[in-house]
């Protein structure tokens, strides 16, 4: 619920705020509110009620994550506070933060290699936003393997395409997600955006389990299945129908899959055999833009494999 009494611009900033800290973006890059805005104390109540009150979600952040943004939030009601006698810290928010400080000291869930709630909220302004809920490990970097256990950015800003002018690829259609990790993206067609079917598709199978977890955590199981797949797997028609009970996708989305120029051989093959079964599918993708080289390089893949295929570039580089 938007904070009352408050300009559109102040509603903005809390709800930006309230929408990274679900997203557990890491609390020294957080978007704090200025400390003139959140100073006032029905502000400071529209924090603990929005942030930090545990009855109102069902899934929230890990006490010890908790317990980083609100010494955040407290330095800057601290510097913020002029005259106490006129300003203070409200009885609920000192109340709040004692308590996740106590929880923090105790809390093993917080540990980089261990999975939590992470909630992600659909990018448009609502009354009762649209969310979804994935166990991911947020600060586990991609090194031996596991760049699997998270949600990466590519697929952020591929989430914001569709749902804000892509919508038409997905509403209908039957949308099949290469190197999907975790499931955010699949996820997000079932949920939010009016897929007919999706397969999730992985090729670890450790990653598969999890992603099966939160496709259930979501509740869109049927419409969301998952599959392990391997790029380049000659039997991919055969392992489609195994899996999904169907071979014919209208969409393959792709996001932050092309890291590796080794594997650039055998994801095309997948593409390719993709479109044999269906002449009219579209791909989507995003990636980080790591180097320029990577990104010719899997270009040129596509454009001198057997049957080229074209492939358009759009958006910013960083």
């Amino acid at each position: 619920m938007s904070p009352p009494l408050f300009t559109s611009q102040a509603r903005l900033h809390l709800e930006l705020f309230r929408r990274k800290y679900l997203q557990m973006v890491d609390p020294l890059e957080m978007p704090y509110p200025p400390g003139d805005l959140i100073k006032p104390p029905q502000v400071q109540e529209w924090l603990c009620e929005n942030l930090f009150n545990r009855r109102r979600y069902q899934h929230l952040p890990p006490a010890r994550y908790i317990f980083r943004v609100m010494k955040g939030l407290f330095r800057i009601l601290e510097k913020a506070i002029e005259d106490p006698d006129k300003d203070e810290i409200i009885d609920e928010f000192m109340a709040r933060f004692t308590e996740v400080l106590g929880k923090a000291e105790q809390d093993d869930i917080f540990k980089v290699q261990e999975k939590c709630p992470v909630t992600y909220t659909v990018p448009v302004i609502e009354e009762s936003p649209r969310t979804i809920t994935m166990f991911e490990a947020p600060f586990l970097l991609s090194s031996g393997g596991d760049s699997g256990n998270r949600t990466w950015a590519a697929a952020l800003h591929l989430a914001t395409y569709l749902f804000t002018d892509g919508r038409h690829f997905v509403e209908g259609k039957s949308v099949l997600e290469l190197g999907a990790g975790l499931g955010f993206l699949s996820i997000l067609c079932g949920t939010h955006l009016g897929a007919r079917h999706v397969l999730v598709t992985d090729g670890s199978e450790a990653v598969i389990d999890l992603a099966q977890g939160n496709v259930a955590l979501n509740g869109v199981d049927g419409l969301v299945e998952t599959s392990l797949l391997k790029w380049g797997d000659s039997r991919i028609d055969e392992v489609l129908v195994e899996e999904s009970g169907m071979i014919w996708f209208d969409l393959v989305l792709g996001a932050d899959i092309l890291y590796d120029p080794r594997d650039f051989p055998a994801l095309i093959t997948t593409m390719h055999d993709l479109f044999d079964l269906n002449s009219e599918l579209q791909i989507l993708m995003s990636s980080a833009i790591r180097t320029q080289s990577t990104l010719d390089s899997f270009l040129e893949a596509c454009s001198e494999f057997q049957q080229p295929m074209k492939a358009t570039v759009s958006g910013k580089r960083h």
